[in-house]
């Protein structure tokens, strides 16, 4: 019986796309073209994207059983940072602090976090997007006092929880709760 395997490549400026082609019986466990473009690759980050998606196999449902997502593959390998004493990009008096606090009923130490990381969460979510291809059907950030990075997903993937710490620098050791849900809400 043929499988899908997700062949990786990278596009000019880093852009990792991925795309599921039939595997034949003759082709070798590891994806040579994705070896490869982790070679050439630069940064760190994309190198280990690159790697992970290389490793992954398709997303699909066998005999009914959802996929789990491997958290390994999404962890940042950054230590997390107490958030009171993090230099936060935004001034607790600034406007858009402000705004946001008045806006969602909370206090500006609250709304200063909630805006630096939900500037950030593109960074999590690419790396999930790796393992869920077409399971992905949407994404939130939930606002308020205990705000979570919601993705929404086919009944393909098993749902599960993970707090997640940053690695980019603009909100380096900071963290979110990251909840897959297979609800297939847009």
């Amino acid at each position: 019986m043929k499988q899908a395997v997700i062949t990786s490549s990278l596009l000019m400026g880093g852009v990792l796309v991925s795309a599921c082609q039939p595997a034949s019986d003759n082709q070798p466990a590891q994806n040579s073209t994705a070896s490869a473009t982790v070679a050439s690759v630069q940064s760190p980050h994309h190198v280990a994207s690159v790697a992970a998606a290389s490793t992954v196999s398709a997303q699909t449902a066998q005999n009914g059983v959802p996929k789990h997502i491997n958290w390994a593959l999404v962890d940042s390998g950054v230590k997390p940072v107490d958030k009171a004493s993090f230099k936060y990009p935004f001034a607790l008096d600034s406007q858009p602090v402000k705004a946001y606090a008045e806006m969602y009923h909370v206090d500006n130490e609250t709304s200063r976090y909630n805006l630096t990381v939900g500037m950030a969460v593109n960074e999590v979510l690419s790396k999930v997007l790796d393992q869920l291809g077409t399971a992905y059907v949407s994404h939130e950030l939930t606002a308020g006092k205990n705000s979570a990075f919601v993705i929404h997903t086919t009944q393909q993937i098993a749902p599960s929880q993970y707090t997640y710490v940053f690695a980019e620098p603009f909100a380096k050791g900071l963290t979110i709760p990251v909840k897959i849900i297979n609800d297939g809400k847009k």
